[in-house]
C-alpha cells in the first residue's frame, strides 16, 4: 500500500502538488490510507448488512413497551449490529496494519487496542451520530438556516459525518495506535 502511494506521489505533477505546504500536510500516506480504508469499511458494513438482512429476513425478534411507546427489536436491527461489529473489526485490522502501522503483536497490546478502538467507535456513535445529529438538526430547523427540514437533516448528517471521521482519526492516532517515544534519546 505504501509503495503505491510512493510511486504515485513521486511523479512530477503529484510531487509538485505535495510541495504546497497545506496540501503536503493533508495528503500524507497516513491520511489517504485512513480515508481509503474508511471507504472500504463502509463497503464492508453495507455488504455484511445486505447479506445478514437476506439471511435473517423480516420480522421482529422482540417487542416491549416503555415510556408509553412500543419498541421492536427487528432482524434489521440484528443485521445492523452484525454489520457494525464486522466493519469495526475490519477497520481495526486495516488501521493497525496499514494506516498507523502498529507492529506490536503482544496479546495485552492487541486487547488494549481493540477495547480502545471499539470504545472510541461507540463514543463517536453515541455522541456525534446519535445525540449530536439530533441536536444539530434541531438547531438548524429552529434557526431556519436551510430551506426545509429535509435539507437540515442531510446537512447535519454530512457535517457530523466529517466530525466523526476526524474524531475517530484523532483517537486512533493519539490514543489507540500512539507511537511510544524513544526514551533512550532523553537519557543522553
Amino acid at each position: 500500500m505504501k509503495k503505491i502511494y510512493e510511486k504515485i506521489f513521486s511523479v512530477g505533477f503529484f510531487k509538485r502538488f505535495l510541495s504546497v505546504p497545506v496540501i503536503g500536510k493533508l495528503l500524507t500516506y497516513e491520511i489517504l490510507s485512513y480515508l481509503f480504508f474508511g471507504v472500504m469499511t463502509t463497503v464492508v458494513n453495507l455488504t455484511v448488512f445486505f447479506v445478514s438482512d437476506k439471511i435473517l429476513g423480516n420480522g421482529s425478534l422482540a417487542e416491549f413497551s416503555a415510556f408509553g411507546h412500543l419498541f421492536r427489536i427487528t432482524f434489521e436491527d440484528i443485521s445492523t449490529l452484525i454489520a457494525w461489529i464486522v466493519a469495526v473489526l475490519f477497520a481495526y485490522v486495516t488501521n493497525k496494519l496499514w494506516v498507523f502501522e502498529s507492529k506490536n503483536t503482544a496479546p495485552a497490546v492487541i486487547i488494549r487496542e481493540i477495547v480502545s478502538f471499539f470504545g472510541a467507535r461507540i463514543v463517536s456513535f453515541a455522541v456525534f451520530e446519535s445525540f449530536g445529529f439530533m441536536v444539530v438538526r434541531n438547531i438548524f430547523i429552529n434557526l431556519g438556516l436551510f430551506a426545509s427540514e429535509n435539507a437540515s437533516k442531510w446537512i447535519a448528517k454530512i457535517l457530523l459525518s466529517v466530525i466523526v471521521v476526524v474524531f475517530n482519526y484523532v483517537m486512533s492516532k493519539l490514543v489507540i495506535f500512539r507511537k511510544k517515544k524513544d526514551t533512550s534519546e532523553g537519557d543522553k
